[in-house]
């Protein structure tokens, strides 16, 4: 199986841009731990054969910005939220989408086809199987996300397989 490639900073800036405008800035950032006892949200890829490929964990200031920002909810409904970790429906549902369309990022001519699975909660949903593959990565990419007149968050997406 090919590896998974995974985006640079200015790839993630501009799918993210296409949905939140040019106000949007993706820049290098600190590791986001997709395993268990971290506060982050793991979004889930898989192949063909719904083997998993990659994850992308996402802090709390990355899911209520990102979740907020997207619809409009009030920057102080967002600012709590990334604070307590208790997100809307409407966020987790926003989130969903931004990490189904990010998959596009993990996908060249030579990867194999992938899709979004499931966006869990908590690291510690994540299957037993997953949650040993993200104890050490093949590969990850570390993002800063700024989301205009919201705040920042981080991302980091993480290839499992070779």
């Amino acid at each position: 199986m090919s590896s998974i490639p995974l985006p640079k900073p200015i790839e993630l800036q501009q799918m993210l841009a296409m949905m939140y405008g040019s106000g949007l800035k993706a820049a290098p950032g600190n590791p986001v731990h997709a395993s268990p006892g971290n506060k982050s949200l793991v979004a889930l890829y898989v192949d063909d054969e719904d083997a998993p490929v990659a994850t992308c964990a996402m802090d709390h200031a990355f899911t209520a910005f990102a979740g907020a920002s997207l619809t409009k909810v009030p920057l102080g409904t967002a600012k709590e939220c990334a604070q307590n970790g208790d997100f809307s429906e409407i966020m987790i549902g926003n989130v969903h989408e931004i990490m189904n369309i990010c998959s596009r990022l993990l996908m060249n001519s030579d990867s194999p086809h992938l899709r979004l699975l499931t966006l869990y909660q908590s690291p510690e949903e994540l299957p037993e199987e997953v949650q040993e593959l993200v104890q050490e990565p093949v590969a990850t990419a570390d993002f800063s996300v700024s989301f205009s007149d919201y705040g920042d968050g981080g991302l980091s997406f993480h290839s499992l397989v070779a």
